[in-house]
């Protein structure tokens, strides 16, 4: 079976996490920015063995995040990415990203970064017969007093750009955090983006259950401790939310001892809908087909089963009907 050839989709990618290796050398040389040797820079923007907690492998974006400093920069790195997404024989992809992550400690503003991002799957998209869509992140775990002005500034390049589909929240979810959220999701939602919220990562399925009850979502980023749970996993089939399911980023982070023992396929034989995703495949230093050899080698599944999960999962997508249709004819 050639997995590499074989029409996917993709919700679960984050832009601003997965940047080449020679792409960070190249800008943090052409933008003076102080990274280190070339060893350890390599070592602390890629992770190959698991680490024992989720922070730890979050702290590994800030040397990626230094690079990420301009808008030619930003536009650059959003066309390799779907560059990236082609080369893994994706047809759709929604590519996720965190306005207030990439801001952090510099002088960039909101503009800069929309606009890097859309330009760079613009140019994506007219090379490459990839249909793209945006979501942005809230990440949970920096300013929370600018998560309302990223909100906005969110919704205001989705009424003008129809690429701009999606709302995110991602880092560790702290009890906390629904209160905060909540309301933020909600007005995300009112104005017609797609609801998906990491969850159920390496938490507790109490915490998918307040995930769905407070912020509705469509999909959830993870969500694999759902499989503690039958009842949970009854009511997202019955609800049919997708899991955004990445199984090689569960691994690196602890959150399952081996792929072969990851529970895709018992959330799968309880009918959960569930897509594969990559998460951030160049800080892992992997592609997406990679995760398709896990589900063909390691748990079984056939390439029958395989193009079902990409068909099923088209009606998940946050993208308009019409792209929905013209992608379902190459799936």
């Amino acid at each position: 079976m050639n997995l590499r050839a074989l029409p996917k989709i993709e919700f679960h990618r984050h832009l601003d996490g997965s940047v080449r290796y020679q792409t960070i050398v190249d800008l943090g040389r052409h933008n003076r920015i102080d990274l280190g040797d070339a060893w350890s820079l390599r070592k602390r923007v890629t992770v190959t063995k698991p680490f024992e907690t989720l922070q730890e492998v979050l702290n590994c974006f800030w040397t990626t995040q230094k690079v990420l400093c301009n808008y030619e920069a930003i536009r650059r790195v959003a066309f390799e990415n779907v560059e990236d997404c082609f080369r893994d024989g994706v047809v759709l992809a929604e590519l996720r990203f965190a306005p207030l992550f990439i801001m952090k400690d510099k002088t960039l503003g909101f503009d800069e970064v929309f606009e890097g991002v859309i330009d760079g799957i613009r140019e994506g998209m007219d090379k490459y017969p990839v249909q793209v869509g945006l979501i942005h992140i809230l990440p949970r775990a920096l300013d929370r007093e600018r998560d309302a002005a990223s909100t906005e500034e969110c919704l205001r390049y989705a009424r003008k750009c129809d690429r701009l589909v999606g709302f995110d929240l991602a880092d560790p979810e702290p009890d906390d955090s629904f209160v905060t959220y909540g309301p933020l999701v909600a007005r995300a939602s009112a104005a017609g983006l797609g609801i998906t919220v990491h969850s159920g990562e390496d938490t507790s399925p109490g915490h998918m259950w307040k995930s769905l009850e407070t912020y509705q979502p469509r999909r959830i980023g993870h969500g694999i401790q759902a499989v503690h749970d039958p009842e949970l996993m009854r009511a997202l089939k019955e609800r049919d939310v997708f899991l955004e399911v990445c199984p090689t980023s569960n691994w690196l982070t602890g959150q399952v001892p081996t792929t072969a023992s990851h529970p895709f396929p018992k959330l799968l034989a309880a009918g959960v809908c569930l897509t594969l995703n990559s998460d951030d495949p160049q800080l892992m230093g992997i592609d997406l087909v990679r995760e398709y050899e896990i589900a063909h080698n390691e748990w079984g599944m056939s390439a029958e089963a395989l193009v079902k999960l990409n068909r099923d999962a088209l009606r998940a997508s946050f993208l308009p009907e019409d792209i929905r249709r013209h992608v379902a004819a190459r799936l």
